[in-house]
């Protein structure tokens, strides 16, 4: 048994935190599964062949069939155009393509050509003559009238027709296996027959059949194709030249003939006129420049202005240059003479004369220059206005020209437009005619089916494997699943985990009914099968209770059970027998009133009747058997809850105690709570007996945990059996 986890008693009397994480010993758990799988041989050997049998019988009577296989590779960059192969589209990728060829292959058009090509539609004429059945049916029909039947009208017989065609086809299809090799280009097809040739031959057709619809398809497509851009190229030629025709017209009308770059003339002279217009007004800025800087230079009174080279060439007038060169010269010749003749000497102040004489001559000059800027100024000025004018009158025409060529251009964009979908379509137009004489289709043949020498079905060696290593994984899963549904004690391990008991021994021999015993003196002495393992515990045990006694006074101790029927009473009375055999003193009594016709005829019994009398131990002495233990037992109908009865009980295991060297005391069992509560209160010990392999451990964890008198008085716990048998499996050491 494969142990659940739970609380279980200790021998501490602790019970385990059922929150905490168990642990797990990894190499006890794979030895318990490994025993509790060799436990169950029989159940994993039975549906190992149960499984078997079915599958060798159908290998044996199964009729062969043969598999022939072809592979095709589907190139999805292959079109029909002359130019080669094109690359796929973003929305059709190459696994859409091969799986697209997939559902081709397997379409109801390319499996009926298939279909028919194999002549599998034909009808075979029946020569047998109908049969009993047959003739019998044509009877009742005849009988109810058949012979007043209409006959079916042609739509009805072409619908039969088509029905039995496809279900032929449909059949046929069940044989076919049509799928693509993995992640690759390459597409398997499979065909499994009784016949191997037609195996082949199937397989073979269908790829023909597949070419066939497709060619014809793709020349059906490009037919229909070329006829529609024929038509429609011819309507795009008219549509074109009327485009052209509108264009003419148009600049013809609106005088929008353009220059060089498709620049309009009003375009071109805005253009002029605005460069000429920001020219002018340049001219005009640098006039006024210069002429205020002359009307400053003449307001001064001075020549130095005029001598420095503030005004440019381009200002001054010849006769100033003139007047300049002049001045210069006075102005050296007059340090000359300073030098020679000195400053106040004549020829300077002669000298001086004449500068005074040209200084205003050029002071003249520059106001009569300014007055010339002036006038320049002012006609540059009229020269903008008229400028200026004329560029607004240019600016409207080129508005309305721009308004004009908007329209142009849309005239143009559509004639444009209409000229490239008549070019794309005439070259579609010529592509179409060349595919109707160059086909090329989307797959070809790598590997076509021959006839296959070896039978694909049924396969005996896999399915035999497959079969036993399924008996073995199913017979194992219900194995284990029994194993760990079984909650019964069988392992010693199980008494100390769960119950927190000592294992006292295994004491097989001990049957589960009373007419089962030797008579009743099979209470007393065990029986020769299986004596040996019993005779080792019995005698452990009579080694325990002797070790136990201490003084005089006997040892009382109880012999005790979950429930009835575990052998809590042939365990007492063997332990009994064992140690009056050694020489003890012994005495056995029943304290079960339930149960009491168990040992009520044993030689020698004695029944405890009036519970207000003193118990007579001299009388009892006398009635039991020689070579054997004493036994009493309580009276048929006994309370052991009767306060007087307690009492008495009590003086009788006072009285036991002080007279002999032993006493087994049969307690009931613990499922009577309160009878086995009550008794523990007399004896010293318990012994419990568990049946082996039948007590379930919750159960049983649950009713000793409740016994709250008996439980510290519990030795420990011997497992009890009919038969040894499967013991030692459950508690083999390792």
């Amino acid at each position: 048994m494969i142990q659940s986890d739970g609380p279980f008693w200790r021998r501490d009397g602790v019970n385990r935190d059922p929150e905490a994480v168990p642990e797990v010993d990894l190499a006890s758990t794979l030895r318990a599964l490994r025993g509790g799988l060799g436990r169950r041989w029989r159940l994993i050997a039975g549906v190992t062949l149960a499984l078997t049998l079915p599958a060798l019988v159908y290998v044996l009577l199964a009729t062969p069939k043969y598999t022939a296989r072809a592979e095709l590779v589907v190139d999805p960059r292959i079109s029909n155009s002359l130019s080669g192969p094109e690359s796929p589209t973003l929305l059709l990728s190459d696994a859409l393509v091969v799986d697209s060829e997939l559902k081709v292959l397997s379409s109801r058009e390319v499996t009926t050509q298939a279909a028919e090509d194999l002549g599998l539609f034909e009808v075979v004429a029946e020569d047998e003559a109908p049969g009993l059945i047959g003739r019998t049916f044509a009877a009742l029909g005849d009988l109810l009238g058949g012979d007043d039947e209409e006959a079916p009208s042609a739509e009805s017989a072409e619908n039969i027709e088509a029905t039995r065609r496809e279900g032929i086809r449909r059949e046929m299809m069940q044989d076919f296996d049509i799928t693509r090799d993995g992640g690759t280009y390459v597409i398997d097809i499979s065909n499994t027959s009784e016949d191997p040739v037609f195996a082949m031959e199937a397989v073979n057709t269908l790829i023909d059949a597949y070419f066939q619809v497709s060619s014809d398809a793709a020349l059906s497509d490009t037919r229909r194709i070329a006829g529609w851009l024929d038509q429609r190229v011819a309507v795009l030629g008219d549509e074109v030249q009327k485009a052209d025709v509108k264009v003419t017209e148009y600049r013809r009308e609106n005088d929008l003939f353009t220059m060089r770059d498709d620049v309009l003339p009003s375009e071109a002279e805005l253009s002029d006129a605005t460069d000429r217009l920001i020219r002018l007004r340049s001219q005009l800025i640098e006039i006024a420049t210069k002429s205020d800087k002359i009307k400053g230079i003449a307001g001064t009174d001075s020549v130095a202005a005029l001598m420095d080279g503030t005004l440019g060439g381009d200002v001054a007038s010849p006769a100033l240059k003139d007047f300049q060169t002049r001045y210069a010269g006075l102005v050296a010749e007059e340090r000359d003479l300073a030098s020679r003749f000195g400053a106040n000497s004549d020829s300077v102040a002669r000298n001086r004369q004449d500068q005074t004489q040209l200084r205003d001559l050029m002071l003249e000059e520059a106001a009569q220059i300014a007055e010339r800027l002036d006038t320049q100024q002012e006609a540059t000025r009229r020269e903008i206005a008229a400028t200026e004018a004329q560029v607004e009158d240019l600016r409207a025409r080129a508005n309305a020209d721009a308004e004009k060529s908007i329209r142009l251009r849309e005239l143009e964009r559509d004639a444009d437009a209409k000229r490239s979908q008549y070019v794309t379509m005439a070259q579609e137009m010529i592509s179409a005619s060349q595919r109707e004489t160059f086909q090329r289709a989307p797959a070809r043949v790598i590997a076509r089916a021959v006839p296959p020498d070896q039978v694909s079905s049924p396969n005996a060696k896999r399915l035999l494997i497959l079969t036993i290593f399924g008996g073995l994984v199913l017979g194992s899963g219900l194995a284990f699943l029994r194993e760990v549904m079984d909650n019964r004690l069988r392992r010693v391990s199980d008494l100390g985990e769960g119950l927190g008991l000592r294992y006292l021994g295994f004491v097989p021999g001990v049957p589960l009914l009373r007419r089962r015993l030797r008579g009743f003196k099979g209470m007393l002495v065990p029986p020769a099968r299986d004596s040996g393992e019993a005779a080792d515990t019995l005698r452990n045990l009579i080694a325990e209770l002797q070790r136990r006694k201490t003084g005089e006074a006997a040892l009382i101790t109880g012999v005790t059970s979950i429930r009835r029927g575990e052998g809590r009473a042939v365990l007492a009375g063997w332990l009994a027998q064992g140690l009056c055999d050694r020489g003890s003193r012994v005495a056995l009594v029943d304290l079960d009133p339930r149960a009491g016709s168990l040992s009520a005829e044993l030689p020698g019994r004695i029944t405890l009747g009036d519970p207000t009398a003193e118990p007579d131990l001299a009388r009892f002495r006398e009635g039991a058997q020689p070579g054997a233990p004493l036994i009493l037992g309580l009276a048929e109908g006994a309370d052991l809850l009767d306060r007087a009865e307690q009492q008495r009980l009590a003086g009788l295991m006072g009285a036991l105690r002080g007279d002999l060297d032993q006493v087994l005391v049969i307690l009931p069992p613990l499922s009577d709570r309160a009878e086995a509560e009550t008794a523990a209160g007399l004896i010293d010990g318990a012994i419990l007996a568990l049946r082996w392999g039948e007590d379930a451990l919750r159960p049983a964890e649950a009713t000793v945990s409740a016994s709250g008198a008996l439980r510290p008085k519990l030795i420990g716990a011997v497992f009890t059996a009919t038969r040894s048998a499967g013991f030692q499996q459950y508690n083999r050491e390792g």
